[in-house]
């Protein structure tokens, strides 16, 4: 499913244009906002030649800003980001896109590499840039897996000073331990390469940089999984002693507690990326901010529903509505827009699993989040898979071959 939605996005991407902005950092690294422009292009993004200049100006101060955060090696291209972006467009908002240090396109200054953890103080320079030239705007971050797992860091690093109004996570990690074990497996060996494959790319791009400080690219580059570019590359690279001492870095499943802000997780439980077993449900009876919503199918980022591919697919209408609900709080005082909820005489936040009731004729899947985060917000969805079995089998079959020469 995640592959059949991977190129049916490539084919159907719609018309989005972005100007970029550019952040130095205090070590002289650069990250990057890539703000969305209302007007239409041709198919693709582009960046004017005014890039960096302020693409909002025509906004209402008061207006939502969307902060997006897109996976390992991702950018303003992919096609789950230009997806919600055309999304916000339809209903009004803006968004920006956050690039971190590497990104394709982003001058890469520094030779740190893109880790998931220490990446949460880079987007910390670009909240602060948003939120001092936008103070009266709410700020609502989406990540999406790896930039989910950065986003979730962020927010239990910085507690109630995030300067985010509320957060969604999709197909985020939560045991990166449990995550490499899954992706270990031979049933997920596709999906272990495509990551393999994001990371190399990097690395090409910014060959020169590594070689100067005495890294053998050569022998990154001929890493067959993400354990291997993770071992070699990126552990060592960012100051961990070993690959278990970042992994346990990485894992977010306890840093849910010391999130302060309203936060929505959306989890498929077939997700190769975040087991279910690893997703850390229990400890929303314990923080009130947050809810998750676990799907019984939905692979890694895809949620595809229906029997039209083309339709808009079920985490594309949560993020619309949680984005929609965020906004109705923070406009009927219920919600400051630095993440407070004015009133705490709600239940504590919980989760309750209904993924196996009430089946019907296409089978149900949906968990529904309540308590003070839950109670604003409520989806259902259907599955359909038949109609997607040769198209699925055929897709898998080019990705596999495209790959293999990549390789």
């Amino acid at each position: 499913m995640t592959v059949m939605r991977i190129l049916l996005e490539t084919l159907t991407r719609p018309r989005v244009k972005f100007r970029r902005e550019y952040i130095r950092l205090d070590d002289g690294g650069i990250v990057g906002l890539d703000w969305s422009v209302r007007k239409s292009g041709k198919s693709g993004v582009e960046y004017p030649d005014s890039a960096g200049t302020d693409s909002c100006e025509e906004y209402p101060d008061t207006l939502p800003i969307c902060l997006l955060i897109p996976g390992i090696a991702g950018d303003s291209k992919e096609g789950y980001i230009i997806t919600w972006v055309n999304n916000l467009h339809n209903i009004g908002l803006r968004s920006v896109i956050f690039l971190n240090r590497g990104a394709p396109g982003l001058p890469f200054n520094t030779p740190i590499t893109y880790d998931g953890y220490h990446n949460k103080d880079d987007l910390r320079a670009a909240v602060c840039r948003i939120r001092v030239r936008y103070p009266l705007a709410p700020l609502i971050a989406g990540g999406t897996s790896m930039g989910g797992i950065t986003l979730v860091h962020y927010l239990a690093t910085y507690g109630v000073d995030a300067g985010v109004t509320a957060a969604m996570v999709q197909s985020a990690g939560w045991c990166v331990f449990e995550s490499v074990k899954s992706l270990s497996r031979p049933s997920n060996v596709m999906f272990n390469m495509f990551l393999t494959h994001k990371y190399k790319g990097t690395i090409r791009q910014n060959r020169d940089m590594f070689e100067r400080i005495g890294i053998d690219t050569d022998e990154v580059l001929k890493c067959r999984t993400v354990c291997e570019i993770q071992e070699k590359l990126v552990a060592p690279q960012n100051g961990f002693t070993s690959l278990e001492e970042y992994w346990t870095a990485l894992s977010t499943n306890r840093q849910v507690l010391r999130v302060k802000v309203p936060l929505l997780a959306l989890n498929a439980a077939d997700d190769m990326f975040a087991p279910v077993d690893s997703i850390p449900v229990h400890l929303t009876e314990q923080n009130p901010n947050v809810a998750f919503v676990i799907t019984a199918r939905g692979g890694h980022i895809a949620f595809m529903e229906g029997v039209n591919p083309f339709s808009k697919h079920f985490n594309d209408k949560v993020f619309c509505e949680f984005v929609t609900m965020v906004r109705k709080c923070v406009e009927e005082g219920e919600l400051s827009i630095d993440g407070e909820w004015k009133s705490r005489k709600r239940d504590r936040g919980k989760v309750e699993e209904i993924t196996e009731r009430d089946k019907k004729e296409d089978g149900d899947r949906f968990v529904q989040p309540s308590g003070q985060l839950g109670e604003h917000l409520f989806s259902r969805s259907t599955d359909r898979y038949r109609f997607y079995l040769v198209v699925y089998s055929l897709a898998i079959l080019g990705v596999i071959l495209s790959i293999s020469v990549s390789f």
